[in-house]
């Protein structure tokens, strides 16, 4: 019997949780400024009211070890990948959390939440793992109505970032897709809202110069670039990430599937 996307996808995110085959991307990480922006929409997104929120692909933990050590904010945290779950589960513990978080291994496309259980939903590289129209159409379910979604995700236009990728094979599952445009214009067919931020061209220019000094002053001079660059829309394509945030969630039901999603 053929393997599935989905035991795809499982099996070689539990190898990259256990082996870390990803390490040595972290260099690019280093001029990352669009995580930056990422995390303060997360925080602005709960802000002081708390509530709960869900980390959408989580593996062995991101953005919401953070969160959880508010203590008016209870994080649920979901992946495919149950090695990465039980090192969540781990880390949890030995930080003295867990009784704020709790660690999932789930199919993102078909979450077992119920509906507007959460106040934001949230990920980082999760979405172009996944079948896009029917994730989203998951997160709106289960985001309450004045929630909010926040990705951070690659796009996959720049010829150049396709050629690092191609190179590094190891580092990507087979069924991944980093976003094209045309995915992100499916992103109103679930929401309401939708808000699109794309973060480094130029600015992958420092990722040399991340051992000298002043490198920190480069990368602001570069991202500043990238500000002024992707003012033209023609030139957001080849942007390196976008960060997308969206809210008006609208409700959707299995009926309203195209036969092809109901197949995959």
């Amino acid at each position: 019997m053929a393997e599935s996307r989905l035991e795809r996808e499982a099996e070689f995110h539990d190898s990259v949780s256990a082996d870390g085959a990803r390490v040595s991307a972290a260099r690019f990480y280093a001029v990352a400024t669009g995580k930056e922006f990422y995390f303060d929409l997360i925080r602005r997104a709960v802000g002081e009211k708390g509530g709960r929120v869900l980390e959408y692909g989580c593996g062995p933990g991101g953005f919401s070890f953070d969160l959880a050590r508010e203590g008016s904010i209870r994080v649920d945290a979901v992946d495919i990948s149950s090695v990465g779950i039980e090192q969540g589960r781990e880390r949890a513990i030995n930080l003295g959390l867990s009784d704020r978080m709790s660690f999932h291994v789930m199919d993102a496309e078909q979450l077992t939440f119920g509906d507007s259980t959460f106040d934001a939903v949230f990920g980082s590289g999760i979405l172009h793992h996944l079948n896009i129209t029917r994730a989203l159409r998951e997160v709106a379910r289960v985001l309450k109505p004045d929630g909010r979604a926040i990705f951070f995700e690659p796009l996959g236009h720049n010829f150049l970032i396709n050629m690092y990728r191609r190179l590094t094979p190891r580092m990507r599952s087979e069924d991944e897709h980093p976003l094209l445009m045309d995915d992100l214009a499916v992103l109103s067919q679930s929401f309401q809202e939708v808000e699109l931020r794309f973060f480094h061209l130029i600015s992958l220019l420092a990722v040399p110069l991340r051992k000298l000094p002043g490198f920190s002053s480069a990368v602001r001079f570069f991202d500043w670039l990238d500000q002024l660059l992707f003012k033209l829309p023609i030139l957001r394509r080849q942007a390196w990430v976008v960060v997308i945030e969206m809210s008006g969630p609208s409700r959707a039901s299995a009926g309203d599937l195209a036969p092809n999603e109901l197949l995959d």
